[in-house]
């Protein structure tokens, strides 16, 4: 997979774009995450300090209200008219005591109206085990556990006091509100501190918890927000929401919900006042900017696959366009053509490629029919000189019949030449069948055989399967010409000879192939004049087709042969070949070896002649 997505990468320029424009987004995306984090830390630090002074500023008013309770219930317990009415009352109230604890509750509620952080005060009797109450009067203590309860806790707290929630239990699982008439977290503390032998009596102050939760709810940063506050022993005291299960609990549930907590505490009493606010409320504002910047990042991705998507359609796809048109070409698609209707460089660059393609077609297809032209005027040439250079013999041979021979033989020469010159033209054809080219050649033969008064006879061993073949005319009679006058005639033997034509078909390494082989029994030749032919004939078979035909000028025994070699190139292509063998006075081998699949055929037209 990831070499595939390698080549991709290498191949298509659309995704190096794609991956540019991304890495050069990812320092700007980086930048905004970075600062969006920072700005997020510098909030809640700046948030976190707001917020811990306004919590500290008004624990230091709690601190005040607390010492203002202290002093006050300091004063309540030490007041003489109080212990004095508490001490002569006894376990049975009389008249004058309830008359005394009357003036009491009195005295308790002017006392109450000018201090708005009480909202009751009692004060418990040890004698007759009542409480003196301001809202309530007087209440009996029924239950001994409850006053041995409050007993235990006076004796233990000596001149202090103790903060006492109404719901919490006391003796025999009583709720202390209950026991003692308290509504709200209560100030306990003996009455007559500052008498060793006092007696066991209590001052129980109940706090206003509603202006205590006004004060708190002043610093309140946000209605999602909570403030508690808990004494030093961690007991709640009140708080902007309902009371948790415990302090702990508080704490895991605001960890828990993804909450900043704040906390402050007192340095004399050790309350602490602790808030809870969620994260997402203090960054409100931080999270609308989060949200502003990952559309950016969202729409500057969007934007860079466009516009690599862009830049690809504009100058890749065009450049992709003109390599396929480019390619075509050099595998020889000559007619391809791009399409463009751009008016930029790109259009103009399609336009000179079309105009290119356009001139390089006319300047190929010009050239092949210059060519081919060229090849059948050099074709023309050859066979027009064959043909004067036959008919030069031909007339000689007339000649010398008509001073030596009879009538009937130069009648009958004088026939063969008609039919020699027939099939020569044959209708302007320039490809005969194996099987027409061996007619004409008879009777070329013939006459040559009467020339001679039958110095040779002729023998032809044709396959069956050859004789359909189509074959360039006047290809084999040039090669028959020099096996009778340059081999039988010079021949000294005094015996017939013997002019033998074979012709076949053969599979080779490249396909099938025409063979035809002209044995003479006359001089034969010497090894260097053979070597020397055979050198010359394969020296113009290895000619370039596209440079032409070069005719030589040269005479000798060889023309003939090199212009049969030249007509094999041009018509059968490199692979067509020519081999002599020859033994001094035993005579000569010609074979031509012509390739039946060479693409060379159809310049001749050797196939188009055979499928008509």
């Amino acid at each position: 997979m990831l070499k595939y997505v390698r080549n991709q990468i290498r191949q298509r320029i659309q995704w190096r774009l794609t991956i540019y424009f991304v890495l050069i987004l990812i320092p700007l995306l980086l930048t905004g995450w970075f600062s969006n984090k920072r700005s997020q830390e510098l909030l809640l630090s700046e948030t976190t300090a707001r917020t811990e002074s306004a919590m500290h500023a008004l624990m230091d008013n709690i601190e005040l209200v607390l010492q203002n309770v202290e002093e006050l219930s300091a004063m309540l317990s030490t007041d003489t008219e109080m212990n004095e009415a508490l001490t002569h009352a006894k376990r049975e109230l009389k008249g004058n005591d309830i008359m005394a604890f009357a003036d009491m509750k009195h005295k308790l509620s002017n006392f109450l109206s000018i201090h708005p952080m009480f909202s009751q005060i009692a004060v418990y009797h040890d004698h007759s085990n009542s409480v003196i109450s301001t809202l309530h009067g007087v209440l009996p203590v029924d239950r001994a556990n409850d006053r041995i309860w409050l007993r235990q806790l006076l004796n233990g707290m000596g001149t202090g006091i103790v903060f006492i929630q109404p719901d919490e239990r006391i003796g025999a699982g009583k709720p202390f509100g209950q026991a003692f008439g308290a509504d709200s977290l209560a100030v306990v503390r003996a009455m007559d501190i500052y008498n060793p032998n006092r007696e066991r009596h209590a001052l129980i102050i109940s706090l206003n918890m509603a202006r205590l939760q006004q004060y708190i709810r002043s610093v309140t940063p946000s209605p999602q927000a909570e403030l508690h506050l808990y004494t030093a022993d961690g007991k709640w005291v009140t708080g902007t929401a309902e009371r948790p299960q415990s302090y702990q609990d508080y704490m895991s549930r605001a960890e828990a919900s993804d909450h900043v907590l704040i906390q402050a505490a007192s340095p004399y009493y050790g309350w602490t006042l602790t808030l809870s606010q969620p994260k997402k409320e203090l960054f409100a504002q931080s999270y609308q900017l989060e949200y502003y910047a990952v559309f950016m990042i969202v729409l500057s991705i969007v934007l860079a696959l466009v516009m690599a998507y862009s830049i690809y359609t504009s100058i890749a796809a065009p450049m992709r366009k003109l390599a396929r048109g480019m390619r075509a070409i050099t595998i020889g698609k000559l007619d391809v053509r791009l399409n463009s209707t751009r008016q930029d460089e790109f259009g103009l660059v399609t336009d000179l490629f079309n105009h290119m393609a356009s001139q390089q077609q006319h300047l190929i297809h010009d050239h092949y029919e210059q060519s081919l032209r060229l090849a059948n005027t050099e074709l023309k040439l050859l066979q027009s000189q064959i043909h004067p250079h036959f008919l030069y013999n031909t007339l000689d041979s007339i000649y010398w019949m008509a001073q030596h021979a009879e009538a009937e033989d130069i009648s009958e020469m004088v026939l063969h030449l008609s039919r020699f010159f027939r099939l020569s033209l044959s209708k302007g054809r320039d490809v005969l069948t194996v099987k027409e080219c061996l007619e004409h050649l008879h009777a070329y033969i013939r006459i040559q055989q009467i020339r001679f008064m039958d110095l040779f006879r002729i023998e032809y061993e044709v396959e069956p399967q050859a004789e359909g073949i189509p074959l360039v005319k006047l290809l084999v009679q040039p090669v028959v010409e020099n096996a009778i006058i340059h081999g039988l005639e010079k021949s000294s033997q005094a015996e017939e000879m013997l002019l033998r034509i074979a012709v076949r078909v053969e599979e080779k390494e490249g396909g099938r192939c025409l063979i035809i082989a002209i044995i003479d029994s006359g001089t034969g030749m010497t090894e260097d004049v053979s070597l020397r032919l055979q050198a010359e004939l394969s020296a113009v078979l290895r000619e370039p087709t596209e440079q032409g035909l070069k005719v030589s000028n040269q005479a000798g025994s060889g023309y003939g042969l090199r212009n049969v070699a030249a007509r094999m190139r041009l018509n059968y292509g490199p692979r067509a070949h020519i081999h002599i063998s020859s033994v001094p006075g035993e005579g000569t081998t010609v074979t031509l070896v012509l390739p039946l699949s060479e693409p060379y055929k159809s310049r001749a037209g050797v196939w188009t002649e055979a499928a008509g």
